[in-house]
């Protein structure tokens, strides 16, 4: 039996970004839109208001480090420091995808 070949869309379809960013930044978050992701886990923060995550897209900026980014994978990245590969198994492992 040959294993399928993970790619960026099945961790997009799997994964929904309000659930992710619920986990990973481990603050409640509303159902929609844009949201204040608390602290920016990219830098040493200290005050909230900065770091917002949209939870429809998974679309991630922090107005005080300038980190952003386009989804998921791109949050895992670079939060990791993993490579796009990597950040995709990453994710199938952690999703269980």
């Amino acid at each position: 039996m040959s294993k399928r070949k993970l790619n960026a869309d099945d961790i997009k379809q799997s994964v929904n970004p309000a659930d992710f960013y619920r986990h990973e930044l481990n603050v409640p978050l509303k159902k929609h839109g844009w949201q204040d992701g608390g602290l920016c886990p990219f830098h040493s923060d200290n005050k909230q208001g900065s770091f917002f995550v949209n939870l429809e897209t998974g679309a991630y900026k922090c107005f005080a480090c300038v980190a952003n980014g386009g989804d998921i994978i791109s949050f895992t990245m670079a939060l990791h420091g993993l490579r796009f590969a990597e950040a995709l198994a990453q994710l199938a492992h952690d999703w269980g995808i």
